[in-house]
């Protein structure tokens, strides 16, 4: 690796360390619960350095799911090149949220409904995700898929998560108990679900 892979790789761990110990500090104290210091000492680095890299405690909080996004894109298994690019995103999907995302997205967006001022930095975080999904998206398909039918892809499987992150889909997760009412899927079930009508359309 080079000196400048080394340097983005420490910047990285850095970022993603007090990204986490923000959120920690939220999920148990509450967002004003605590202050950037608490984050800085929590996580092992200075006050100065958390200013390197985020602008407020809020921005931390909610970066944590940009930190997941990225080691989810990195760390998906490698795919045959002839894959559909809908079976890739599946499983990038499933990998992404196996891998404790949802439950992430789901803990910020109560923070955000008892926090109102984090609202705007996880729009923006959600905004990022998609972005970054998109980018993903148009990598893989390369010339295959025009980048307007790539957009629309991302945009319909980015509505289907927001509809489970809103709390109108319900979702059980492993080890979760099914609720007498019986309207909740898992994982598997939803993005099958999902991509079962993105196929009939792609």
């Amino acid at each position: 690796m080079t000196e400048l892979g080394l340097r983005e790789a420490k910047r990285r761990a850095t970022a993603h360390a007090l990204a986490e110990a923000a959120f920690d500090l939220a999920v148990e104290h509450g967002v004003d619960g605590f202050t950037i210091d608490d984050v800085a000492t929590h996580a092992g680095y200075s006050r100065r350095t958390f200013a390197n890299h985020f602008s407020c405690k809020e921005e931390a909080i909610t970066g944590l799911a940009v930190e997941r996004l990225r080691e989810g894109l990195e760390t998906l298994p490698p795919m045959p090149a002839d894959t559909p690019l809908l079976d890739w995103l599946m499983a990038l999907a499933r990998h992404q949220l196996s891998g404790g995302m949802l439950p992430l997205l789901q803990q910020l967006r109560q923070l955000a409904r008892e926090h109102h001022g984090l609202e705007p930095y996880l729009a923006d975080v959600q905004l990022q995700i998609r972005r970054m999904a998109q980018d993903a998206v148009a990598a893989r398909a390369g010339s295959n898929v025009s980048r307007l039918s790539s957009h629309i892809l991302v945009g319909a499987a980015y509505g289907a998560l927001m509809s489970v992150l809103d709390g109108r889909v319900p979702i059980r997760l492993p080890g979760d108990p099914e609720p007498p009412s019986g309207d909740s899927v898992t994982v598997d079930e939803f993005l099958s679900t999902v991509f079962t009508h993105l196929r009939r359309g792609f």
